[in-house]
């Protein structure tokens, strides 16, 4: 038996795991931390907050950590988090890690694994039946920001993770009013474009809702006062499907696409709205192989940090550990 300490560090929440491995089997999680991001002033803070809470596994004790940190992994060793005040860098002399066990990944790679686990699996909700076919799958995930994966399927049934910072890249507006909107987003956030982050995530549903009926809410609030048949609701899932639709094309997921993160685990109806769809399938090249790519929400919001253990797993295995 082997064991795995992995952390998945978002915008929102600090989640670290004590997961146990055994031959054939997925990593069973034993324990697990959450602390908010924003409560901690630095990463060595966090891992202090983690041995104060009495957590069971002291890290020197790990065969592997895997930290998923929502940003660009620079050097396999630091980290500029996307929506978090501090950095992650192994190097700092406070982060008393064994760096030989140690690995930073970006936060969706471990998203795009956690989905293919069994775990999360058990929560899945269909969207789309489709064909299941061999080959790249996709997951997608609006948050604090938006997050993207691919997997590319190797041989032996493990992946090849693609990471991406897609979520940074332009989405297009299409229409008179979409355009409108564009101009509040300008006027808002000074950005001269948009894009996933401040789009499809918590922060995109707060400016979309303002947008639409002149209230400021966060997007918890938001998401309380709308439903199934809001306004809101139907131009969020119609960006929501536009932004799967463009990275399904981009990395040719017709494995499926598998929808994570918060705000649709949360509040499903965001992508079981037909907008969602009719916005997914709107290609005219492509718009018939769209209809049958499969598309679940997993709703279990500790999808990140089973695949960062899965990653784990996945490392011990090529090392015949």
């Amino acid at each position: 038996m082997t064991h795995i300490l992995a952390a998945d560090i978002g915008g929102t929440n600090s989640r670290f795991g004590h997961f146990e491995v055994m031959s054939g089997q997925e990593p069973r999680l034993l324990e697990s931390f959450s602390v908010p991001t924003a409560s901690v002033q630095s990463f060595a803070h966090a891992l202090e907050r983690l041995r104060e809470s009495g957590f069971g596994l002291d890290p020197k004790d790990a065969e592997r950590i895997v930290l998923a940190v929502a940003g660009a992994v620079q050097d396999g060793v630091r980290c500029r988090l996307t929506n978090a005040s501090w950095n992650i860098d192994l190097a700092d002399p406070d982060v008393v890690l064994p760096l030989d066990r140690t690995v930073l990944i970006n936060d969706f790679v471990a998203q795009a694994l956690g989905c293919q686990t069994r775990y999360a699996a058990q929560s899945a909700m269909t969207i789309q039946e489709g064909v299941a076919r061999f080959g790249v799958v996709a997951a997608v995930g609006a948050g604090t920001g938006l997050g993207l994966c691919a997997l590319a399927p190797l041989p032996g049934g493990d992946f090849l993770p693609l990471p991406s910072e897609g979520g940074h890249a332009p989405l297009a507006f299409v229409s008179r009013p979409e355009f409108e909107f564009q101009e509040f987003l300008q006027a808002r956030t000074g950005h001269s474009h948009g894009f996933g982050d401040i789009m499809v995530s918590g922060p995109g549903l707060s400016f979309l809702h303002e947008f639409l009926t002149g209230s400021r809410l966060d997007p918890q609030e938001v998401a309380r006062e709308i439903g199934p048949d809001s306004e809101t609701t139907r131009w969020f899932a119609r960006f929501y499907g536009r932004a799967c639709r463009a990275y399904v094309l981009y990395v040719l997921a017709w494995g499926g696409v598998n929808l994570c993160g918060g705000l649709a685990a949360k509040n499903p109806f965001l992508v079981s709205s037909e907008e969602f769809l009719r916005e997914f399938r709107d290609c005219p090249a492509y718009g018939s192989l769209l209809e049958h790519v499969p598309i679940r929400l997993i709703t279990t919001l500790d999808t990140g940090l089973h695949g960062a253990a899965r990653h784990g797993q996945m490392l011990l295995k090529k090392r015949g550990e």
